[in-house]
């Protein structure tokens, strides 16, 4: 399961659903239909944040202060909605307002109601991506053969260690193969994070 999938699903529950619903005061069909619109543009605008040396060693340091491990329920009820707020803002930075924009329209919210949804989902944003980094970063430890280097710890992320699987994450990352899918999935954005963080 990508990291997309597992989020829509963890995010998109009932309970998710209903804990947003009574911080910002919008319907719980409107905001599955949000959640289900903002995540894939949230974490392509962190994989391509995180391509720059720069950009991923300052996500690899907010990653580091989001470490929540209780249920994605609790953490959106509990949700610091200043926090998500410039994390939003981090994450989408000059486009900020167009993506603010789109959404609405896509939505039929308002600028108001999705930014105030964005800010309550982007800390369990983050504290899932910064566990699922830590556990891939750990499989991928464990999954790499000696002698296997690079290539074995690529092929680790993408659940397998064939070296044909990390070529096409290599080839995504590199201008080639299916490059919006893996960032659209989250594959290549915990790629890039784990080599960010060696």
């Amino acid at each position: 399961m990508s990291l997309l999938s597992s989020l829509l699903g963890s995010m998109s529950s009932e309970e998710s659903v209903e804990a947003v619903s009574k911080k910002t005061g919008v319907s719980k069909l409107a905001i599955g239909g949000l959640v289900a619109l903002a995540l894939p543009l949230l974490i392509k605008k962190l994989t391509n944040n995180a391509q720059s040396q720069q950009g991923a060693a300052s996500l690899l340091g907010a990653l580091a202060q989001h470490t929540d491990t209780s249920s994605i329920t609790d953490q959106l009820t509990n949700a610091d909605t200043n926090d998500g707020n410039a994390i939003i803002g981090h994450i989408l930075g000059s486009d900020q307002g167009d993506a603010i924009s789109q959404l609405a329209s896509q939505s039929n919210l308002s600028e108001d109601q999705v930014s105030s949804v964005l800010g309550n989902i982007a800390p369990a944003l983050m504290s899932s991506l910064s566990a699922a980094n830590t556990e891939n970063i750990q499989s991928a430890a464990q999954s790499a053969a000696p002698s296997g280097g690079l290539s074995s710890l690529l092929g680790g992320i993408l659940g397998g260690t064939s070296s044909s699987g990390a070529g096409s994450l290599l080839g995504s990352l590199f201008g080639g193969g299916k490059k919006e899918d893996e960032a659209a999935d989250g594959s290549a954005l915990l790629s890039l994070l784990l080599n960010s963080g060696k």
